[in-house]
């Protein structure tokens, strides 16, 4: 368990606002990237089982994260895309403020 995963928990003990809002993020995320392999797995128009032949993963594997039910590393999921033949990003920045000012 990571260091975000641990702080959630202890927060989560002590609020239930903090709790509720963690797990709705956190299964917008699995949905999220559950659409991307779906959707990656069909670009290919290959089967489950296929596609688990093609990056080494069982067929069940790759049925539970398509459904959002195994979550999945960082550097797993790296390894998918690359044998699978895509690419991979991730962005991250700073919400801006609806009331914040946007120079042009």
């Amino acid at each position: 368990m990571g260091f975000a995963d641990r702080y959630a928990k202890q927060r989560s003990e002590r609020d239930p606002e903090f709790k509720k809002i963690w797990e709705d993020e956190k299964r917008k995320d699995q949905h999220e990237l559950a659409c991307k392999i779906i959707s990656l797995r069909l670009e290919l128009e290959m089967t489950q089982k296929e596609f688990g032949e093609l990056v080494g993963l069982k067929q069940s594997y790759i049925s539970r994260l398509e459904n959002g039910e195994q979550n999945i590393t960082y550097q797993l999921l790296k390894e998918i895309v690359r044998k699978a033949g895509a690419d991979m990003d991730i962005n991250i920045s700073l919400k801006k403020s609806e009331n914040e000012l946007v120079s042009t």
